[in-house]
């Protein structure tokens, strides 16, 4: 039972879970197999570890069916049961969240038993159902079109031969809902397209593209930010369109969505590297990408159920270190590390010290943070040992960088979990760094050949700087 499919949905099931589940159970209106109440119990009692000798299908079947010969079928039709009723369960919790999704629902009861005293009264309520929702998620745009098409069948269903403002509403609120979709999914193409070459081709996408361009009846708030982030992400010369991004930003800045915002301050991010990368202005563009960061973060539109991401994080202290912001990326850093999942703070903490103070050549105090690294990220791991090679060559402390190199190297074979690509990157790392050290100066040149025809390859720019400067 140990890899079963429901197995594996129970492993995610928070104590809170648990207890809603049993409820679930108990309700015949969901179920009516006691055995599974039993069931349910059972491996509630073997959570979250479920040990596989505790779970064994034998044991278990004698917990269900006491008395009975073990039957194979049966405790595999009571697995499915219970499979069964947990994504039940899991499908009608996230309903109840959903207020305005059961507005809707009711309302089309409502209008179908033709209890207009009762369908005007949750009309109306929806109103500031929707209205909550609008701060939280584009969804809303799809309520209220729903709503508008519920309204204009109860219309209809009254036979009144006059207008009718609700089709108009449902018109306009369908081609809203449509063209943000639209829009967000032509941003993710394009963005996904640029980066790992994906043949994408969204339909209508030129066609929606100028439409947007000549009208203004239908450019919301959302449609206008999302416009301009496409042309970020498609043209090749966009600096105005990232302007006018960053005003529409600040213009909007209570009328956008937190999930949508995120996606959108990302992109802002991404185009600024992506200039870096091109050499285009490099400095300036480095400098928006910190700041849209900055305002990200200190808004906490970039936090993840309540945690800053370290990834951004991360991002915003390597921007900072490259534009040699020292005092301002160590007062960040002590600053939002707390903000981190406890697992991360103290090695993103003393990691991103012992790089700043590599940067300014203290390399004991580097030392210092970087044995205080506990490596609960294998990218700490791979960064502090690197960082350790890098303060050993410039220390001139050669055995221990021969005998890190060596450790490091079988670390880097041994470990399953690394993906191809940054293995064979990290060991030509070490490999060119190991020439380099016993390297005579007539092998420079070739040694910097290698480097350069090296595809994977980490500190690539470190390594030909001190071969070159040897």
């Amino acid at each position: 039972m140990q890899n079963s499919k429901l197995i594996d949905l129970l492993k995610t099931f928070e104590k809170e879970d648990w207890r809603w589940f049993r409820k679930f159970l108990l309700s015949p209106y969901f179920n009516n197999r006691e055995e599974l109440v039993i069931f349910c119990d059972y491996l509630r009692g073997q959570a979250p570890d479920f040990k596989e000798k505790a779970i064994r299908k034998e044991k278990v079947f004698k917990k269900l069916y006491p008395g009975q010969i073990y039957d194979e079928k049966q405790i595999s039709y009571a697995m499915n049961f219970l499979l069964g009723q947990a994504e039940r369960f899991l499908a009608q919790r996230e309903f109840e969240l959903q207020t305005p999704v059961i507005n809707i629902y009711l309302q089309r009861s409502l209008v179908r038993r033709q209890l207009d005293k009762h369908y005007k009264y949750q009309y109306e309520k929806s109103y500031d159902l929707l209205e909550d929702r609008k701060k939280e998620n584009i969804d809303y745009y799809l309520f209220q079109y729903q709503k508008s098409e519920i309204a204009n069948v109860h219309y209809n269903n009254k036979n009144l031969r006059s207008y009718d403002p609700n089709l108009q509403a449902t018109s306009d609120e369908l081609d809203q809902f449509y063209l943000i979709h639209k829009l967000k999914h032509c941003c993710e193409m394009v963005s996904q397209s640029r980066l790992m070459n994906a043949p994408y081709a969204p339909m209508l996408e030129t066609e929606i593209i100028d439409f947007l361009n000549k009208t203004t009846t239908l450019k919301t708030p959302l449609i206008s930010v999302y416009l301009e982030t496409y042309f970020i992400l498609k043209k090749d010369n966009a600096e105005s369109n990232f302007e006018n991004l960053k005003k529409l930003l600040i213009e909007y800045k209570d009328l956008i969505p937190p999930v949508e915002k995120a996606i959108i301050y990302q992109y802002g991010v991404n185009y600024c590297i992506f200039q870096v990368n091109k050499n285009n202005n490099p400095r300036h563009y480095a400098e928006q990408s910190l700041e849209l960061y900055l305002e990200g973060i200190e808004e906490k539109i970039l936090f993840n159920q309540g945690y800053l991401s370290p990834w951004h994080f991360k991002n915003v202290v390597k921007i900072g270190l490259n534009l040699k912001k020292y005092d301002f990326t160590e007062e960040f850093i002590q600053k939002y590390h707390k903000n981190l999942e406890d697992k991360y703070q103290e090695d993103a903490l003393h990691f991103n010290l012992a790089d700043i103070n590599y940067r300014k050549k203290n390399y004991q105090e580097a030392q210092i943070h970087l044995i205080q690294v506990q490596y609960s990220d294998i990218s700490y791991n791979l960064g502090a040992k690197t960082m350790l090679l890098k303060i050993y060559y410039e220390i001139n402390e050669g055995e221990a960088l021969f005998a890190l190199i060596a450790s490091f190297s079988i670390y880097l074979r041994r470990n399953k979990k690394l993906a191809k690509d940054v293995r064979e990157a990290y060991l030509n790392f070490t490999n060119i760094l190991g020439r380099i050290v016993r390297a005579t100066k007539y092998k420079y040149p070739a040694i910097i050949e290698k480097i350069n025809e090296t595809k994977r390859l980490y500190n690539r720019n470190w390594l030909l700087e001190i071969c070159q400067g040897r």
